[in-house]
């Protein structure tokens, strides 16, 4: 009797102490996962525990959350909410198009007379898709607007850190490079498809250039809006499996409506969600995924000359002609996402970076 008291007496003091110590991370992990398992590990292997729960790291450790409402309701509250940012931001984009071109008109009649309307609106067009992608700052700002004035959280909460930025966009850049150099030399070799290097003169060559940093915007818009904003708050309320799960789910509801979608191409944009929300994870940051996926669109269209998510991109450094094959191969009108070599390329990257994130999480206990 005296044992079973000490063990008993023992294990209590050791799980109070546990849960007071770690308290500011258990909210997620006791919303997911029953008692017995938390008393089990809480006795048997706290450290494991330990890493457990604080590998949600630092952003999401300090998120601002209403805890009054169910994690059902603020889950499907999060979803609902990214929704509308995104799929309005877009709405109002494509609603300015109009006014902006007229600003533009009227700007470049007011300083430089004599050009004519026609000539200022095939200059705007010419241009358009700076304007699309540009545009993308209009969800950026809802986002940032809900964050300060609504949530009154930091900019930080949305992975906007200083620590490594720099590094972190260069290795986002050179992942992302790999990526698709790796797709691009499968097509190539095994004949799905061919790239033949254009003949550029210096102001299409500069079209293409200029393009890289509004990719950059776009991408790292959706990155924000998916991983930095819907990831983080829905893990603050439950636990990363599930966050990293619905936010890469919405993300390819999201590309549903593309020309030439198919269930292979959004299973793809669901896999790159899963690795965007690890190495968003891995790092507690969101520079590396903005790199990452500015990059992998730029590359795919403006070098490459593939369809982006099933839209053109203009102009190229490389014409890619597709051969003959099913969409599940070649990736049809969606693009290289639609085909089964970027499945491959992608699992491989998510099992690389999954183990590279465990080993760097082992090597900080």
């Amino acid at each position: 009797m005296n044992d079973f008291m000490f063990f008993y007496k023992s294990y209590y003091i050791r799980k109070k102490s546990f849960l007071q110590e770690n308290r500011v991370f258990m909210l997620g992990f006791l919303t997911s996962n029953n008692v017995a398992a938390l008393d089990f590990l809480c006795y048997n292997e706290p450290n494991k525990l330990r890493r457990l729960v604080m590998e949600k790291g630092k952003i999401i450790q300090g998120i601002k959350t209403n805890t009054s409402v169910s994690v059902f309701v603020s889950t499907l509250f999060y979803v609902l909410l990214a929704s509308l940012f995104i799929e309005g931001g877009l709405w109002i984009g494509s609603e300015l198009v109009g006014p902006f071109s007229l600003v533009i008109g009227f700007l470049v009649e007011f300083f430089s007379p004599g050009n004519g309307t026609a000539s200022i609106q095939e200059f705007f067009y010419h241009y358009l898709l700076y304007y699309e992608l540009f545009s993308f700052v209009i969800i950026l700002f809802l986002f940032i607007f809900w964050v300060k004035v609504i949530e009154k959280n930091t900019l930080s909460s949305l992975g906007f850190v200083k620590r490594n930025w720099l590094k972190y966009l260069g290795w986002g850049i050179m992942f992302s490079l790999v990526q698709m150099g790796v797709i691009a030399l499968v097509y190539q070799v095994s004949g799905i498809g061919s790239f033949v290097l254009n003949e550029l003169s210096l102001e299409p060559l500069l079209f293409i250039l200029g393009l890289f940093p509004f990719w950059l915007l776009q991408g790292g818009t959706e990155e924000v809006a998916t991983r930095g904003w819907l990831l983080t708050r829905i893990a603050a309320r439950t636990n990363l499996p599930l966050a990293i799960a619905i936010s890469s789910s919405l993300f390819g509801i999201l590309h549903m409506g593309n020309a030439g979608v198919t269930f292979l191409s959004v299973l793809n944009i669901i896999l790159d969600g899963v690795l965007a929300g690890l190495l968003f994870i891995y790092t507690d940051s969101i520079w590396l995924v903005v790199a990452q996926h500015g990059t992998w669109n730029y590359v795919q269209g403006n070098l490459l000359g593939f369809q982006v998510s099933g839209t053109g991109a203009d102009a190229s450094i490389f014409s890619f002609t597709m051969g003959t094959g099913p969409d599940w191969l070649t990736g049809g009108a969606f693009g290289a996402e639609g085909s089964i070599i970027t499945t491959l390329v992608l699992l491989l990257s998510v099992v690389i970076v999954y183990l590279l994130g465990e080993r760097k999480e082992r090597a900080v206990e």
